[in-house]
């Protein structure tokens, strides 16, 4: 009898294992039929998701393991937008010493799309540049801001996340200067910020450091090998360029550099191989702002679209500093 219970016990197992495998296989062809008809979109999201997720499990994994570098501290400040009341945060990182003077320079990092605030600690396979913009600027203020979605490419809501945040920290270290900079669509957002900061933002700004980035987001759209990189563009402008040429515009430095105050450093990065941003937009920009009368350096690396070694962030905010 106590068999036949044990045989009864097994196949109920089974039973219930194949009805909860049948569950599951349901569940994935509903969750396929979904994203498919979801588009380019659900695809775009996927992408942008994983990598968020992996980023925040490296971000983890390194704290567990003491792989943060150099006993840094920083902070993840939380907020809701003055604009829209979404709440959202950002990463501070503190001065490891305080400046003679008392007055501080904040150094702003902007993400790449489908990237997060986190971003200075955790690149995929890369050296992290936080650490080493520390070590070379222990006095400076750190701040990675979220600037709202993954793929806002400096558009309305992200300006006034980011201007909402540089207040709030200047409420707490008196700032002397401003350093923006950023990657890819960071390095955009980066270069066009200047030009449309509030004038008390503005005024401090004395440089700006960007990486495979671009002063024209028409161009870009056009020019960009990569479809979720347009498709990113097209919805945080509200469409393409032709249908909004208005919020292009306003996110493109080259479309309204006149209003770039003339005190202000660029350097800019261009990688050779890139594909997604291509390096003639970086070029484009670099000559631009010459024939305009700015400070700029380009510098010219045998990469893709990717993270260079952190040194080559270091030696650019070194150039825009020096010539401020």
């Amino acid at each position: 009898m106590s068999n036949f219970n044990s045989f009864l016990k097994s196949k109920g197992l089974v039973l219930f294992m194949a009805i909860a495998l049948a569950g599951s296989i349901a569940a994935v062809i509903v969750l396929s039929i979904a994203l498919g008809k979801a588009g380019g979109r659900a695809r775009s999201m996927k992408i942008e998701n994983s990598q968020l997720a992996s980023q925040v499990t490296n971000l983890s994994s390194a704290s567990r393991s003491g792989e943060a570098a150099d006993n840094q501290e920083f902070f993840r400040r939380d907020f809701v937008s003055h604009k829209d009341g979404i709440p959202d945060s950002y990463l501070l990182i503190p001065p490891k010493q305080q400046p003679l003077s008392n007055k501080y320079t904040l150094i702003v990092y902007l993400h790449g799309m489908g990237s997060n605030y986190l971003e200075p600690y955790v690149v995929a396979n890369k050296t992290p540049i936080a650490p080493a913009i520390r070590e070379a600027f222990p006095s400076a203020v750190i701040a990675s801001l979220n600037y709202r979605k993954s793929n806002a490419w400096g558009n309305e809501l992200a300006l006034a996340d980011i201007n909402q945040n540089i207040t709030e920290i200047s409420h707490a270290y008196p700032l002397d200067s401003i350093i923006v900079m950023g990657t890819s669509m960071g390095g955009s957002v980066a270069l066009n910020y200047p030009a449309v900061a509030p004038d008390a933002i503005r005024d401090k700004i004395r440089g700006v450091v960007s990486v495979e980035g671009t002063g024209d987001l028409a161009e870009l759209f056009r020019k960009t090998r990569v479809d979720v990189v347009r498709l990113g563009v097209a919805e945080a402008m509200g469409g393409a360029p032709e249908q909004t040429p208005e919020n292009y515009k306003k996110a493109s430095l080259l479309r309204h550099i006149e209003q770039l105050p003339k005190d202000i450093s660029f350097a800019i990065v261009s990688a050779r191989k890139d594909k997604t941003v291509p390096p003639v937009l970086q070029k484009d920009a670099a000559a631009a702002l010459e024939k305009n009368g700015f400070r700029c350096r380009l510098t010219e690396i045998d990469l893709d679209h990717e993270f260079p070694e952190p040194q080559i962030y270091v030696d650019a905010l070194k150039f825009v500093v020096q010539n401020r």
